[in-house]
């Protein structure tokens, strides 16, 4: 900023595995949003070394890391993310329109992820017409469509009331035993008790 550089995080050490449940705790400002960002390989502004399947990062080409979100990594974020002109299904569909598989399997892969979300039926649904709890719903079935190795989700039940935030967590478990890795990231204690590992963001630091 104005030529300065600000360290958001200081001297993190983590290890995530596959198969965690992970909570990632923090306040606003404490710098648990960058280090998903980092995590994610949205940003790859740091110093240090981030390993991903036993390779430096640093190794991976930009083309490398935008392919790895794409099929590796499903983003679920708290205000959804969906393009309200669009249908359920047509929605879901995005991370897969740039992978070259055939529309029949395209298709499938849509149907297969909204059967295990519970919303089978709302393929050709506008999303304008969906409730809180079912518009993330869709937007999990959006991450998971690509089968990928871990989700990140980023204050998944920030804006749905406890019953509906109860289902989403249950949801996430459900996937969890299916072998996806959960990256969980909140301000909300109550839901560490749905995770395996929790990671503590104060300051900066991350405190295991």
């Amino acid at each position: 900023m104005a030529g300065e550089k600000n360290a958001v995080l200081k001297n993190v050490s983590l290890v995530i595995s596959e198969g965690d449940f992970v909570g990632i705790m923090g306040r606003s400002g404490s710098g648990k949003s960058t280090l998903v960002n980092l995590i994610g390989f949205l940003d790859k502004q740091f110093s240090g070394d981030y390993y991903f399947e036993d390779k430096l990062i640093g190794e991976y080409t930009d083309d490398d890391l935008s392919k790895i979100r794409n099929e590796y990594v499903g983003f679920v974020f708290q205000n959804f993310g969906l393009i309200e002109t669009m249908t359920v299904a047509q929605n879901v569909e995005l991370p897969l329109l740039y992978s070259g598989i055939p529309s029949l399997i395209k298709s499938k892969l849509v149907s297969e992820s909204l059967k295990q979300v519970g919303l089978e039926n709302f393929s050709n649904q506008s999303v304008k017409l969906l409730s809180g709890g079912q518009r993330q719903r869709v937007a999990i079935a959006r991450a998971i469509v690509n089968h990928p190795k871990f989700i990140i989700a980023d204050e998944p039940t920030g804006a749905l009331d406890s019953k509906t935030s109860l289902e989403i967590m249950q949801l996430f478990m459900s996937l969890n035993k299916k072998g996806v890795t959960i990256i969980l990231v909140t301000h909300d204690p109550s839901l560490m008790t749905f995770c395996t590992h929790e990671f503590k963001v104060s300051d900066g630091e991350v405190l295991i």
